[in-house]
């Protein structure tokens, strides 16, 4: 699964500081939309893990669990799209797992580029 990592810092409105001080230690459930070129859905992926850092220039680092257990995957360094998840059974679409009552839900959108 390829890591999203930035080498600058992201946009002031991009990084909270706060949440970012929240989040080690919390269960993400972790959203992913693949789109074509075109804009129109590829698939959708989920993980979920522990956030092991939070850093602004880093990024957020998850100690995945589940089907993906003993890798570790690096968000963008990006805190608004977390959201406080209700508590709760979540199953994944992609795998069918079950997690009970996650701390967070975040979700991404990925654009696949043309070849060529």
């Amino acid at each position: 699964m390829p890591e999203a990592t930035s080498e600058s810092s992201p946009p002031a409105d991009a990084w909270d500081d706060n949440l970012a001080a929240e989040l080690p230690g919390c269960l993400v459930l972790v959203g992913f939309t693949y789109l074509h070129p075109d804009g129109s859905l590829n698939y959708h992926k989920q993980i979920f893990g522990y956030v092991l850092e939070a850093d602004r220039n880093r990024g957020i680092q998850l100690r995945l669990e589940g089907q993906e257990a003993g890798t570790t995957y690096w968000l963008p360094p990006d805190t608004r799209s977390f959201k406080r998840a209700p508590e709760g059974e979540y199953r994944l679409r992609s795998t069918g797992e079950i997690i009970n009552d996650p701390d967070y839900t975040c979700g991404w959108t990925m654009r696949t580029r043309r070849q060529g």
